[in-house]
């Protein structure tokens, strides 16, 4: 026996170890295109390399979580979201048994679908698309699936595994329940036809992922708004600073504990009655005093208002220059805004067909903007400069 293949074999005898209501990576669906087996890591450990170098999760660092483009370097964004989610996750499932290697993967690409400036961005691309007729409008975590199916490395996508590719598009941390269990009856080789929000994850790591997204955020959220000074930890409800506490470490290790207490033996991710109301009196505040704040608002509504012109100005180009075929119209439009090169690159490099409607080509290059990106360009597109 090879070193190679000893270390397969190790690798493989440890997920036998693992929870009867785990994932192995031998019970995989496989790939949608079948790749050489690697010898020191399984597909689901592959599927968290691939997402970690992947020009997608690189931008992460300049998205927003909460706060738009924030200049204070410790308030949270949205790569440090994922690698909470990822930490958070990691530990529970350890802790129940279930396969580390599938909910690292799922969690550290949970959140590639995301536009610039976070929700708002989100909001305001749905928007735009439902008042064009496009069903299901936009949603993030759908997108994310199409992120690493078709509009990463030119196209060709990041070809990951199946049960990774669901957890991604069914992990909608919005949708708040006690009890999260995995549908594992839904056929994965239908993911492309995933329309909306009501899909529960197929494998238990992919229902604590979407559990956990809301773990990873809710305290996060609160201290990032003290720090702002939006709120005083006197305006915490006392409910909840009794029980799960102010600071972010103290509300996910309560957290964290019912998760686990409440899930171990279980084919289903769960929290308790008690810490579960508590989770819901918390997040009711975050929306009042922080998400839904004056300030936070009126920020949220010039940035929505940044998006809604891009996409207008990037369509009309997309149409004038002939989808970027007319190399005279390119060239005039790059003169006044040389960020647009990027544009018309893009549209070149992805494997887009001369029936992809103008719609779907602008929404793909919004949404893979960062916030910095997208305000660059705006400045660009939008801000006069001298003739002379």
């Amino acid at each position: 026996m090879t070193v190679y293949e000893n270390i397969k074999n190790i690798l493989l005898a440890d997920e036998e170890k693992l929870s009867p209501f785990a994932k192995k990576s031998s019970e995989s669906l496989g790939r949608r295109s079948p790749i050489k087996s690697d010898p020191f890591r399984l597909e689901f450990a592959r599927d968290e390399t691939r997402i970690l170098h992947s020009p997608p999760f690189r931008r992460l660092k300049h998205k927003t979580q909460v706060f738009l483009s924030p200049d204070n370097d410790h308030i949270c964004t949205r790569m440090e979201h994922v690698l909470h989610v990822s930490s958070i996750a990691s530990v529970i499932g350890r802790c129940l048994n279930l396969n580390t290697d599938l909910i690292n993967a799922i969690a550290k690409g949970h959140d590639l679908g995301h536009p610039p400036f976070g929700h708002t961005g989100e909001r305001e691309l749905d928007g735009i698309l439902k008042k064009r007729g496009v069903p299901g409008g936009f949603m993030h975590e759908i997108h994310g699936l199409r992120v690493v199916d078709m509009l990463t490395n030119h196209g060709s996508g990041l070809n990951l595994t199946y049960e990774v590719r669901d957890g991604i598009a069914t992990h909608c941390g919005e949708s708040f329940d006690r009890v999260v269990a995995p549908n594992r009856g839904r056929d994965l080789r239908e993911l492309d036809s995933l329309n909306g929000r009501g899909f529960l994850p197929a494998t238990l790591e992919g229902c604590l992922v979407r559990l956990v997204d809301r773990i990873a955020y809710l305290g996060r959220d609160l201290e990032d708004a003290l720090k702002a000074k939006l709120i005083k930890k006197s305006d915490i409800p006392s409910g909840v600073t009794k029980t799960l506490g102010t600071e972010n470490g103290q509300i996910i290790g309560v957290f964290v504990n019912d998760t686990i207490a409440n899930s171990a033996g279980k084919d289903s991710i769960e929290m308790s009655e008690e810490i579960f109301g508590l989770m819901n009196e918390l997040k009711k505040f975050n929306y009042k005093y922080i998400y839904l704040h004056d300030e936070v608002e009126s920020k949220s509504s010039k940035a929505a208002n940044m998006i809604k012109l891009l996409f207008d100005e990037l369509d009309d180009f997309f149409t004038t220059s002939q989808r970027g075929q007319n190399s005279s119209e390119v060239n005039n439009i790059i003169k006044e805004a040389p960020l647009m090169e990027t544009f018309f690159n893009f549209i070149k490099n992805t494997n887009y067909d001369t029936d992809t409607p103008s719609w779907r080509v602008v929404t793909d290059y919004i949404a893979g903007m960062t916030d910095h990106f997208a305000q660059k360009t705006f400045t660009q597109l939008f801000t006069p400069t001298p003739v002379v």
